[in-house]
C-alpha cells in the first residue's frame, strides 16, 4: 500500500466518486454523494492506493484555527480491517500538524440509529482515538442522527 498526497482537483474528484459509489451502505445518497464528489477538490487529500489502484482516500477541511475536520473518508469494503484508514489518518494528521490544531473533528450517524454499517464506523473511529462529543438528531434528519467525535491533537 501506498498513500500519496493529491492535489489535481480533477483526480480527487474522480477517486472520490469511485469509491464511494462502491459503498452504497454509506454513501448510498445521490445528493450528498455529488456534493461530495464536487467538493472535494477545496481540501486537503491523501488517497491510498494498492497496486497503482485508489482503494481509499481522507479529506480533510479546515473549520477555525483549532479544529480540523475530516471531511469525507472511504475505504474500499474489500480493504477494510488492513490498516489503511489507519494509515491514511496519520498522513493526514501529518500533512496539518505545522497548522497546529488542538483538534480533529469527524461527524458520523450517531448511535441512536440502528445502522450496523456506522456501528462500525464509529468503532473505527473511537479505535483511532475519537471520543464522542454530541449527537444532533436535527443536523441531517431523523434516520441519520449525527454524532460528532473529536480527537486531541
Amino acid at each position: 500500500m501506498e498513500i500519496r498526497l493529491v492535489e489535481d482537483a480533477k483526480e480527487k474528484s474522480m477517486i472520490t466518486e469511485k469509491v464511494l459509489r462502491q459503498l452504497p451502505h454509506w454513501f448510498g445518497q445521490e445528493e450528498p454523494l455529488v456534493k461530495y464528489v464536487n467538493t472535494v477538490y477545496k481540501y486537503p487529500f491523501y488517497a491510498a492506493f494498492v497496486d497503482n489502484e485508489a482503494v481509499g482516500f481522507i479529506s480533510i477541511k479546515d473549520n477555525n484555527q483549532y479544529t480540523a475536520e475530516i471531511y469525507v473518508m472511504g475505504i474500499l469494503e474489500g480493504h477494510h480491517r488492513r490498516g489503511i484508514g489507519k494509515g491514511l489518518l496519520q498522513r493526514a494528521e501529518e500533512g496539518i500538524k505545522d497548522k497546529a490544531y488542538k483538534y480533529l473533528m469527524v461527524k458520523t450517524v450517531g448511535e441512536s440509529s440502528p445502522d450496523l454499517y456506522y456501528a462500525r464506523t464509529r468503532k473505527y473511529y473511537e479505535g483511532v482515538g475519537f471520543y464522542p462529543l454530541e449527537e444532533l438528531k436535527d443536523l441531517w434528519d431523523e434516520q441519520n442522527p449525527c454524532l460528532i467525535l473529536v480527537k486531541n491533537l
